[in-house]
C-alpha cells in the first residue's frame, strides 16, 4: 500500500490528507492558515507545504506528494505561472524542484479546479465519464475541462479559465458568480451584509427581491454554460461551489433555463450534476494527477 500526500493550497487556508493509491484517507487530515503579507506582498505558501510534507514523514513512509493549487499552474514544471492580487509573491513558486530536492520525494502540482475535477471524475458523481467540464460558482467562477479522461491544460495551462468569458458584455463571473449574486440582492432589497445562507433565507420565505436577484442569476448562468456546452458538448457538466450546497434547489432550474433557451436538447450535456466531493475534492485531484504522472510499481 502506497502513502500520497494530497494538498490543497487556497488563499484562506491550506488543507492536506494522506490517502492510499486508491483514494482511501488514512484520517491523517490537517489544516493551516495561508500565511499571506500583503504588505509587503509575499507569502509563506512554500514553507508552510514543507512543514506538512515534513510532519507527514515523522509518523509514515512516504511515497509522493500531489498539490493542488489556486493560480495558473506550469503542470509540467511543477511551479506558479501566474496568481492574480490574492495570493501577491507566488508567481514562480516551484514545488517539484524544491519538495524534490529537499526530501526526495516525486511531486505533481495542478490548479484548483483542475483536481477539483479530476477528483470527482476519479472518486465523484462523474466517476468513469470520458468528457466532464466542472466549474466552481464562488468569489468568481473557475473550470476545468476533461476530455478522454485527461484534464486540457492549453498551451498556457489557461484552459477552462472560463469566468473571463464575455457574457452579456461583462465577464461571466460579474453576472453569476455567487458573490454576483448576493450583490445583487443586497441592491434589489436595499439589505446590506448579506450572504449565501441568507440569501436562501430570503429566497424560501418568498422575498422578491431575492427572486428576482435568483432569476438574473440564473439568467447569466445559464448563458455561460449553453455557451461552453455548445463548444464542447461533454457528457457531464458539475458545478461546485458554496451556494450549491442547495442544488436540490437550484440544478432544476439552471435545467429548466438551459432547455428553454438551447437550438436543441441534443446540444446539452447528458448529465448536470452538483460537485459531491466537497473539499475534499482538490486533495483527491491532485493525488489522482500524481498517480497519472508517477504509476507506481510495487
Amino acid at each position: 500500500m502506497k502513502k500520497i500526500i494530497g494538498i490543497d493550497i487556497g488563499g484562506t487556508s491550506i488543507k492536506a490528507d494522506l490517502y492510499d493509491e486508491n483514494g482511501k484517507s488514512f484520517q491523517e487530515y490537517r489544516e493551516v492558515e495561508t500565511h499571506i503579507d500583503y504588505e509587503n506582498q509575499s507569502n509563506d505558501i512554500l514553507d508552510q507545504v514543507c512543514q506538512l510534507v515534513e510532519d507527514y514523514q515523522q509518523t509514515h513512509v512516504i511515497d509522493g506528494v500531489g498539490i493542488s493549487s489556486a493560480g495558473v499552474v506550469d503542470s509540467r514544471q511543477g511551479s506558479i505561472a501566474y496568481a492574480g492580487y490574492t495570493i501577491p509573491g507566488y508567481i514562480g513558486v516551484n514545488f517539484v524542484e524544491t519538495i524534490g530536492q529537499r526530501f526526495q520525494l516525486p511531486v505533481a502540482v495542478e490548479n484548483d479546479v483542475n483536481s477539483a475535477a479530476l477528483g470527482e471524475t476519479w472518486l465523484g458523481q462523474a466517476k468513469d465519464l470520458s468528457s466532464v467540464v466542472m466549474i466552481t460558482v464562488g468569489t468568481g467562477i473557475g473550470g476545468a475541462i476533461v476530455l478522454d479522461g485527461q484534464i486540457v491544460t492549453g498551451h498556457n495551462f489557461t484552459a477552462g479559465e472560463v469566468g473571463y468569458l464575455p457574457i452579456k458584455g461583462q465577464d461571466w463571473q460579474n453576472g453569476a458568480s455567487a458573490t454576483a449574486l448576493v450583490r445583487l440582492y443586497e441592491s434589489k432589497s436595499g439589505k446590506n451584509q448579506q450572504d449565501g445562507r441568507s440569501f436562501f433565507t430570503a429566497l424560501e420565505a418568498g422575498d422578491p427581491a431575492a427572486e428576482e436577484a435568483l432569476e438574473s442569476f440564473l439568467d447569466h448562468l445559464t448563458e455561460g454554460i449553453l455557451t461552453i456546452s455548445y463548444l464542447l458538448n461533454p457528457e457531464a457538466f458539475i458545478i461546485g461551489g458554496g451556494i450549491f450546497a442547495r442544488a436540490d434547489l437550484l440544478l432544476p432550474k439552471i435545467k429548466a433555463a438551459l432547455v428553454a433557451k438551447v437550438q436543441d436538447e441534443r446540444f446539452l450535456p447528458k448529465q448536470l450534476l452538483a460537485a459531491s466531493l466537497g473539499n475534499a475534492a482538490g486533495r483527491l485531484g491532485a493525488v489522482k494527477h500524481f498517480l497519472t504522472q508517477y504509476p507506481l510499481q510495487g
